[in-house]
């Protein structure tokens, strides 16, 4: 009979190989990509040396299949169960409507805003009780809580978030305070990590990709690039 302690190291060992792969399916895809010299900018207006881009992925039926293995591995060996999957507009609606499918449950997705017509509607469906967020990517978590307030307002219980890729960017932290608890398949620094085992990232982008990570605000000033929010220096 296996032990605990042994149950627990495997599954640790198995959440370590979901993430390593993931985050070769990603560098593998181009959904990975570090610019140094011409920096990304994300919705918040801030801007990135590395930008990820999940939606690739969706083109790609094996690696779909793959991944939503990966999540519902992930769901059951948390226990994380609920009434209802959703997927937030628009990069968590096909990976929320995929996972819904593997777990037999209903599917809703949440807009960023009532619907300008018609009914003003928010969360498109029929969504009720427990509903479970499937999102493809974190990184301050504010769009998160903006679906997860939406689905609140619509009468659901949002206790479990479940992403792709955690940028590691407080957003872990910041879902926790709403009484949110946030499961990644694989964080930014693993995905660093496999970038350069399988030799597509540099150790000069790798080295700008952790300043960057280190103290945004600072990575910011150094290059003369303004954060909404934030006095110019």
């Amino acid at each position: 009979m296996v032990n605990s302690d042994t149950e627990r190291a495997l599954a640790q060992e198995m959440e370590r190989n979901i993430g390593r792969l993931t985050s070769e399916i990603l560098w593998r895809h181009g959904a990975i990509e570090v610019n140094r010299e011409d920096p990304f900018q994300l919705s918040s207006g801030d801007f990135t040396p590395i930008y990820i881009n999940c939606r690739l992925l969706i083109s790609y039926p094996e690696t779909r299949d793959m991944l939503m293995s990966f999540v519902h591995y992930l769901c059951r060996q948390r226990n994380i169960d609920c009434d209802c999957v959703a997927g937030g507009e628009t990069g968590g609606m096909p990976f929320g409507s995929w996972v819904a499918e593997r777990m037999d449950k209903p599917f809703v997705y949440v807009r960023k805003k009532p619907k300008g017509h018609g009914g003003g509607l928010r969360v498109e469906g029929v969504a009720s009780g427990k509903v479970l967020l499937v999102e493809d990517l974190i990184t301050d978590g504010g769009s998160k809580m903006g679906f997860i307030q939406g689905l609140r307002e619509a009468g659901c219980k949002v206790t479990d978030c479940v992403v792709l890729v955690d940028r590691e960017q407080q957003g872990c932290e910041n879902l926790a305070q709403e009484g949110v608890t946030m499961h990644t398949l694989v964080g930014i620094s693993s995905c660093l990590e496999e970038g350069r085992a399988i030799g597509l990232l540099s150790s000069e982008d790798l080295s700008e990709v952790k300043n960057y990570l280190a103290d945004a605000s600072a990575w910011h000033r150094d290059r003369g690039l303004e954060q909404p929010g934030k006095e110019p220096v």
